[in-house]
């Protein structure tokens, strides 16, 4: 018997010390270099070229379009542009140019994200996002990234905003005086705000923010009335249960509820109102209460409906078997399944799943009648949360933004000129015009006619350089490479040991 023991304990080390030496040899195994940018010195007219006015609804006819450098030089009717020798042209004749588009609720997310995450946004035409951190810190990195992006070197979305913290998240005890004075070393940077802070902490955040010009900006606090944040000054709020779960007579007790939970209190459950009931019991009134005071305060909204469509839809096995998740590393794969998992369980319970649908559903109106009476909408998928990939989800959003009552240009808007307002960089970006960046889409049907032509990217402009369907196709496939295989292992061992050193929450 003593013998048997041994012999197990034997060969259960040695299949220990192979696996912890494949993960070593994963973890060391090299993967890809970054893709670079194009240093293309051709100066550019595209010619014939139709241009989209999403301000004016509307198309330009028949433009010339100069770029020089990373600039538009002169945007003009046809043939009115001196050609030489250096400039080459593009025949733009029946295509359509629209400028770059923002994801304004996007993560990066990990260290890899230029292996895996930057190249889908380009290839999509998705030219700048607002990153909103995540559980891993990566502010070294980013800052690092956008240094490299604005100087035409690391191929990535130029990162105009990005939260550098996070407060509210789980196990947040930060100063939030020594917080808002380091975000304020950097004016691209600001505070995201997570569900759990309260209110002795919010507020007081809020007014130094004020005083010291800092942004802060995201999920709505759950034991705080979003009037109160609103007037508070919450540059924007994200997900569209913010209306659904505040215009309800159950709302104070919910942020009733929260405020014992987050303050450590003992709670009982049965006194967190049931979602099912505050569906139910929509109040029109106070939804508008909400809209108006968003709407006086300049609150921006990004509702990232396609993350409440996964939850309607995650027991839906065609929704569920996406061609996308060729993109996917194999540890972002496993965390989406165990979400499935958990959704899957949620909806056996009866009422659950008609729950989730009519709570998708009921965002998408109340997204529309908010935009009617004013709200800004911003256009963003939280990207790398289930079945939400970087850049090809916006293009997801947009039409979902459509369903809701936006016409193709106002959705159109929500990713081009509004995030620019949103940034005050109007000057430099969100349309086709003289002397902006050089940052554009040009495709083969109009999106006016059917938001879904956004997805008919024949060729793209950043920073000046141009990228043919061959190179959009290529940083698609190098992506695809990384996420598969034992490249995909590597990537994914790099993730996992990153998360457990470095994990926000």
């Amino acid at each position: 018997m003593k013998k048997l023991i041994l012999k197990i304990l034997k060969y259960g080390l040695i299949v220990i010390g192979l696996i912890l030496s494949i993960i070593l040899l994963l973890y060391v195994y090299p993967i890809a270099e970054p893709l670079r940018q194009k240093t293309d010195t051709n100066d550019y007219i595209i010619s014939n070229i139709n241009i989209i006015d999403v301000a004016n609804d509307s198309i330009i006819t028949n433009q010339s379009v100069y770029i020089k450098n990373d600039r538009i030089v002169k945007v003009t009717s046809k043939g009115s542009i001196i050609k030489n020798d250096h400039i080459k042209i593009i025949d733009g004749k029946g295509k359509y140019a629209l400028a770059g588009l923002w994801d304004m609720h996007s993560h990066l997310a990990f260290q890899i994200a230029p292996q895996v995450i930057m190249p889908l946004h380009i290839a999509n035409g998705v030219t700048y996002i607002r990153d909103m951190q995540g559980i891993v810190n990566i502010n070294k990195e980013r800052i690092q990234w956008r240094k490299e992006i604005d100087s035409e070197e690391l191929l990535g979305p130029r990162l105009i905003g990005f939260a550098d913290e996070i407060v509210g998240a789980n196990y947040d005890e930060q100063n939030v005086f020594e917080l808002v004075n380091r975000t304020a070393k950097d004016s691209q940077t600001f505070i995201k705000i997570y569900s759990g802070i309260l209110p002795d902490r919010y507020f007081p955040l809020a007014e130094e923010a004020k005083k010291q010009g800092v942004v802060f900006a995201g999920h709505y606090p759950n034991a705080i009335n979003p009037i109160d944040a609103s007037n508070a000054g919450q540059r924007s709020f994200e997900h569209a249960h913010l209306f659904l779960k505040h215009a309800n007579p159950l709302a104070k007790k919910n942020r009733q509820y929260y405020q014992a939970l987050y303050s450590d209190e003992e709670v009982d459950e049965d006194d967190r109102p049931s979602p099912i009931d505050m569906l139910a019991s929509f109040d029109y009134q106070k939804f508008y209460e909400l809209v108006d005071t968003m709407v006086k305060n300049n609150t921006y909204f990004c509702p990232t409906h396609i993350t409440r469509k996964y939850e309607a839809f995650a027991n839906d096995k065609v929704f569920l078997d996406d061609a996308n998740l060729k993109y996917i590393p194999h540890l972002v794969s496993l965390i989406w399944k165990d979400d499935i998992s958990q959704m899957k369980e949620y909806v056996e319970v009866e009422g659950n799943q008609q729950y989730l649908e009519d709570f998708y559903l009921k965002g998408l109106e109340l997204t529309g009648l908010a935009h009617k009476k004013g709200v800004n909408i911003l256009a963003g998928t939280d990207s790398y949360d289930p079945y939400s990939f970087p850049g090809i989800s916006l293009h997801s959003e947009l039409e979902e933004l459509v369903k809701a009552g936006l016409s193709p240009a106002e959705a159109l808007k929500s990713a081009t000129i509004t995030p620019a307002e949103y940034f005050n960089v109007s000057e430099m970006y969100g349309t086709i015009a003289e002397n902006k960046i050089a940052d554009l889409l040009i495709l083969d049907k109009n999106p006016l006619e059917d938001i879904k032509n956004t997805t008919s990217i024949e060729s793209l402009f950043f920073n000046g350089n141009l990228y043919e369907k061959e190179d959009i196709d290529n940083m698609k496939l190098y992506v695809e490479n990384n996420a598969s295989g034992l490249n995909g292992l590597s990537i994914s061992v790099k993730m996992f040991f990153r998360l457990m050193k470095d994990n926000r929450h």
